[in-house]
C-alpha cells in the first residue's frame, strides 16, 4: 500500500542532514564562500532526535550526512552514525576525505555506516588545486583515497565506498559557465581521468580483485568506455567500490547574478530528497545552500508536519505539473536571458525526465 503526505509519496528516497555546515576545503566551484549564515555544528541531541522519528515514521529510505561543510569534522560522528543504525535508517555520509584515516574509517564500520561517498571531484594536481585544501597537499590526497579505495576491493564489510568525480562539459555549450574552471570538459577526458584512477587504484601485486572484473561486458574498463560526459554515470569497481561522475554546474555562482526567472520546468527536490540545515531549518533540497526555501525549523516543526504544510505541498503539486511556484525554484531554473532561461527549463524536463532516468 502506498503512503502519502498529500502530493508526496513515502518513503522519500533521501533525507539530508547537515551535521556542520564547516568545512576544511573552500572550492571553487562551491558556495561555500558565499554562504552567509551562520556557521555552527548540529547538537547531537537534535541529530539523533531526527534520526528517531526517521526511525518510527520510515519518512525517508536513506539519511545522507551532508548538505555544506565537511561532516567529519563533527566530533560526535560515529555516534550519530550508531544511533542511526541502532535506529534501523541506512546511513550514508559525504565527505571529501581529507580527515578519513584508517581509525575514522574503522569506527565508522563498525558503527555501521551504510555508504561512504568521497567527493575527490578533482583528479589530478592541476585540478586539485581548485579545492582550496588546507593542510594537505595533492600527493598526500592522493595516496590516502587510493589506501581507503584499495580496502574496499574485497572483504565481507557491509560499507560501500562510491569516489565521486565532476565533469565540466557546460564549459563548451554557447552559455559559458564557469570560464575559469576546467576539469573534464570531454568524454574522453572524463574516460582518460576514470581509467588512471581505476589503475592506481587496482594495479598492485597486493590488491585482490575479482577476476570477472576484469574482462568482459561487465568490467569496469568496459563501463569507463560507454560513459558520456553530459550526464551522471556509475562504474562499478567491485562489489563494495564504485566510481560516480556528475555535471559541475553554476550552483556557487548562480544566486548571485540576476536572472529571468522561470515559470515552467521540473526539479525532483522534496519529492526526492529535502535538508535540514545544522541548525533545524528545513530546506526543500540538498543544494540550497543557504536556506532560501527555508519556512520551518525541526524545533518547532515535525518532519511529517513540514511536509504536509501547505507551502511545500504548492512546490511538489507545481513540479508535477511541470510548474515552478516558489520564487527560490523560480530562480534556480531561471538564467541570464530569456532564451538561456527557455533552454535551461526545457532541459530540466529532458534531464530529469529522462537523462537522469536512463
Amino acid at each position: 500500500m502506498t503512503r502519502q503526505i498529500g502530493a508526496i509519496k513515502l518513503p522519500i528516497n533521501r533525507l539530508h542532514v547537515e551535521l556542520t555546515n564547516i568545512c576544511n576545503f573552500s572550492c571553487e566551484f562551491c558556495p561555500d564562500s558565499r554562504m552567509k549564515r551562520q556557521k555552527g555544528m548540529m547538537p547531537v541531541e537534535r541529530a539523533k532526535s531526527i534520526i528517531d522519528e526517521v526511525g518510527r515514521t520510515k519518512v525517508a529510505r536513506l539519511m545522507l550526512f551532508h548538505v555544506m561543510g565537511e561532516p567529519t569534522l563533527h566530533p560526535n560522528l560515529v555516534d550519530i552514525v550508531q544511533h542511526a543504525t541502532d535506529k534501523g535508517i541506512e546511513a550514508c555520509l559525504t565527505t571529501n576525505g581529507s580527515r578519513l584515516d584508517e581509525k575514522l574509517l574503522n569506527e565508522l564500520t563498525h558503527a555501521g555506516i551504510g555508504h561512504i561517498i568521497i567527493s575527490l571531484q578533482t583528479p589530478d594536481e592541476k585540478t586539485f588545486s581548485l579545492r582550496g585544501a588546507r593542510g594537505i597537499t595533492f600527493d598526500e590526497y592522493e595516496d590516502r583515497i587510493i589506501s581507503i579505495a584499495k580496502g574496499f576491493l574485497s572483504g565481507a564489510e557491509k560499507t560501500k565506498l562510491t569516489i565521486s568525480f565532476l565533469s565540466s562539459p557546460l564549459r563548451r555549450l554557447i552559455i559559458p559557465i564557469f570560464p575559469e574552471v576546467s576539469i573534464a570538459d570531454t568524454t574522453a577526458d572524463l574516460k582518460k581521468y576514470l581509467k588512471l584512477w581505476y589503475e592506481k587504484i587496482t594495479k598492485s601485486e597486493d590488491t585482490p580483485l575479482n577476476p570477472l572484473l576484469l574482462e568482459g561486458k561487465t568490467s569496469p574498463l568496459n563501463q569507463i568506455k560507454k560513459i558520456w560526459t553530459f550526464k551522471e554515470n556509475t562504474i562499478n569497481i567491485s562489489d563494495r567500490l564504485s566510481f560516480h561522475t556528475r555535471v559541475l554546474g553554476d550552483w556557487s555562482i548562480h544566486f548571485d547574478r540576476k536572472n529571468v526567472d522561470a515559470r515552467f520546468g521540473y526539479c525532483p527536490g522534496i519529492q526526492d530528497n529535502f535538508g535540514i540545515l545544522w541548525n533545524g531549518d528545513y530546506t526543500f533540497c540538498c543544494t540550497d545552500f543557504d536556506g532560501g526555501t527555508t519556512a520551518f525549523s525541526y524545533g518547532n516543526t515535525s518532519i511529517a508536519d513540514y511536509l504536509g504544510k501547505e507551502v511545500v505541498q504548492k512546490v511538489v503539486k507545481g513540479f508535477q505539473q511541470f510548474r515552478v511556484v516558489h520564487p527560490y525554484c523560480r530562480q534556480c531554473l531561471g538564467d541570464r536571458s530569456l532564451l538561456n532561461t527557455i533552454v535551461k527549463q526545457i532541459g530540466s524536463i529532458v534531464y530529469f525526465k529522462w537523462i537522469r532516468r536512463n
